[in-house]
């Protein structure tokens, strides 16, 4: 769980594998050794940082639903960056049992602007203060209406609160909910379970790659 600090790429299956700790079966460890494994292969690798010029802080969320087959509960990821690699990520299990795809993606949101909120106020103590909103990246249209369109709220009363708070921020000014195509969300291998291909695609767009100079990123 230690290496999630640096290595995203496991994130996921480290999440996932950790709920299981106090009542492991022989399952557990077999998928802890593939993890294990698969850091072993890759342990040159972490995630690479390129200089640019202008900091504009960007965010994708994303969710998946009713994943868990022991609570029918879903994950929430999202990660933010600086117009470069990533600097802050999170891929957890909802604490509620999301109703809907809309719902389930609607908390992963709201939990992607709380992060955002704090981000903006530590970059203003640093005096870099980001006088744009935030963009954040949701490839759910229902969610982002919901969000701007207070004649929903009659039907999605179980999670009003959140609503709300997504208006005011909104608002203010300091979050913009932001369409993104599904085929575009990379943000899938933070909460889903994903082909060789599309995670080996999606890792090095993330930034995650050798720390030799010589190998391709």
């Amino acid at each position: 769980m230690y290496l999630t600090a640096t290595r995203l790429d496991i994130m996921n299956a480290t999440s996932v594998l950790s709920r299981y700790m106090h009542c492991a079966n022989e399952l557990h460890f077999q998928t802890a050794k593939r993890i294990a494994k698969y850091i072993e292969g890759t342990i040159g690798y972490g995630l690479r940082f390129c200089q640019v010029k202008n900091f504009t802080l960007h965010d994708y969320s994303d969710s998946d639903w009713a994943s868990c087959v022991d609570d029918m509960r879903s994950t929430s990821g999202y990660y933010y960056s600086f117009s470069s690699t990533i600097f802050s990520w999170s891929s957890k299990k909802q604490e509620v049992i999301a109703q809907s795809t809309a719902e389930a993606k609607h908390v992963a949101v709201v939990a992607a602007v709380n992060q955002a909120l704090w981000i903006r106020k530590l970059m203003t103590n640093l005096q870099m203060e980001q006088k744009e909103s935030t963009q954040i990246l949701v490839d759910n249209q229902t969610t982002i209406s919901i969000a701007r369109n207070p004649v929903f709220h009659g039907k999605t009363k179980h999670f009003k609160l959140k609503l709300y708070f997504l208006l005011d921020v909104q608002r203010e000014g300091e979050i913009k909910l932001v369409y993104c195509k599904t085929e575009n969300q990379n943000i899938d291998i933070l909460t889903k379970t994903l082909s060789k291909a599309k995670y080996k695609f999606f890792k090095q767009m993330f930034g995650v790659c050798s720390s030799r100079v010589n190998e391709e990123c």
